[in-house]
């Protein structure tokens, strides 16, 4: 588990390298913290649409994760604006990797459909609790 962590934080670190460090300022300079975080997750989504298939999944299992993957942009997005850390990011990002993949026999039982619907739940409540005026923007 130990040697699955260290690599979901490296693989982390380089796609936060790209998403938040060099996309996430310059999208929210011209965008909302919503907006920033939908374009970013929608791209992030359809990044990962061809391995999903690769992997066999089914396309209700693809739509759920990528539900989950635009929802936690906007969290990610929120995260590095509020703390003004890449590290935030990487953390949370990696964590999501973890958590999938702590589910018997390394995300078997992962049902990315309730975690989509949760995780969007999750950021609306940040987008709504928390608006854009009141969140550190540069």
């Amino acid at each position: 588990m130990v040697r699955a962590a260290q690599v979901f934080l490296v693989a982390a670190a380089c796609e936060e390298a790209g998403w938040t460090a060099y996309a996430t300022d310059p999208l929210c300079t011209r965008w909302s913290l919503p907006a920033a975080g939908l374009i970013l997750g929608v791209t992030w989504a359809v990044w990962h649409l061809v391995p999903y298939a690769q992997a066999g999944h089914g396309p209700v299992w693809i739509a759920g994760q990528c539900l989950y993957t635009v929802a936690l942009r906007v969290v990610i997005v929120w995260l590095y604006l509020r703390s003004a850390s890449v590290l935030a990011a990487v953390a949370c990002h990696a964590a999501s990797n973890v958590g999938w993949s702590l589910f018997p026999d390394h995300g078997s039982h992962y049902d990315p459909v309730v975690t989509g619907s949760v995780a969007a739940a999750g950021a609306l409540l940040v987008v709504t609790a928390w608006p854009a005026a009141r969140v550190r923007r540069w």
